[in-house]
């Protein structure tokens, strides 16, 4: 499918905020997260449905469906927001308006549960999505200077991306699993929402693409079960390189279910399923749940360094 460059946000755009997986409760969270966009010139709307809350999820899944339509199928809105990860995005498939988002394309912004939705959205549009902060990260306690510029120069700049920077404390540390240089379609999340996809209609397509990962709080083990799940499907073999963003607190922990008989660390994880692979792979750029996060337009031309641990982003990600 031919790729969709939605239009850049410019000062004076207006955002609409929706809750497509779990609740956020805070609502000054959510005015001082529109106080930062607003510095960018940026207007914020709160979603018909963004307060509503049923168990772990920010609504129904048609209600919290409804929100992302809705601000697809609005003139007046030329970005979209996810408030929060969390868990529920991809139950909201069956409800979107595919043929009302293709016909409407707009700036899309989330990670983590919001995996499920960058997928499907590719699959069923061919639209760029963008792979950046939620809501919540950009509060002026959870903001820094990298997540806001990076985040700036993706949904507002004219610009190839170029080089995703380190973070700027050098954590997580950056090194090379298998050496090597490629170039092809960006393409990515967070694995347990890959993991999810398989078997369905909107399972991730590497083939001849970039691949980038990253988790939170899981085990090394679980880690390697999801992996293993990937290379048994196919999915890590067809990758024409492979990134591992930030896996944040993925260490093995102290108490049950870690094995007292002995464990690996996530390095040897990442050694032993991707350093099997014959193509370029690397490890810790700033892609995940961490301090710091890039935004990463998916679905661009990108290239890889793996000896010099690079990514570049090589394409412009919005039009006009």
């Amino acid at each position: 499918m031919k790729t969709v460059k939605p239009p850049r946000l410019k000062p004076g755009d207006r955002v609409g905020i929706c809750a497509p997986s779990s609740p956020h409760p805070s609502r000054e969270s959510f005015r001082r997260a529109g106080e930062v966009l607003a510095e960018m010139g940026l207007e914020t709307e709160a979603g018909p449905h963004l307060w509503k809350k049923n168990g772990y999820l920010a609504g129904t899944d048609q209600e919290r469906a409804a929100d992302i339509n809705h601000f697809f199928s609005r003139p007046d809105i030329a970005g979209i927001i996810a408030i929060k990860g969390g868990y529920g995005s991809a139950r909201t498939l069956e409800y979107l308006d595919w043929q009302g988002i293709a016909n409407n394309p707009k700036v899309f912004v989330g990670f983590s549960d919001i995996t499920a939705l960058h997928l499907a959205l590719q699959k069923e549009t061919g639209l760029i999505t963008f792979h950046g902060p939620v809501l919540f990260q950009l509060t002026p306690e959870k903001k820094t200077s990298y997540l806001v510029d990076s985040f700036r120069r993706a949904v507002m700049g004219s610009e190839p991306l170029g080089l995703v920077d380190p973070a700027p404390e050098k954590t997580p540390f950056t090194y090379t699993i298998n050496p090597g240089q490629t170039r092809g379609p960006l393409v990515g999340g967070c694995l347990s929402l890959i993991v999810q996809s398989l078997g369905t209609p909107h399972a991730i397509d590497t083939r001849d693409r970039i691949l980038f990962l990253e988790e939170v709080g899981e085990e090394p083990y679980k880690i390697d079960g999801m992996l293993h799940q990937l290379y048994r499907a196919g999915k890590l073999q067809e990758a024409r390189g492979i990134v591992v963003g930030e896996c944040h607190r993925c260490q093995p922990r102290e108490h049950s279910p870690s094995f007292v008989t002995g464990t690996f660390i996530l390095e040897e994880i990442l050694a032993d399923i991707i350093g099997s692979l014959d193509i370029p792979a690397f490890y810790g750029l700033p892609l995940g749940h961490g301090r710091h996060l890039a935004t990463l337009p998916l679905g661009i031309e990108a290239s890889i360094d793996a000896n010099r641990q690079e990514l570049s982003l090589l394409d412009t990600a919005t039009s006009n």
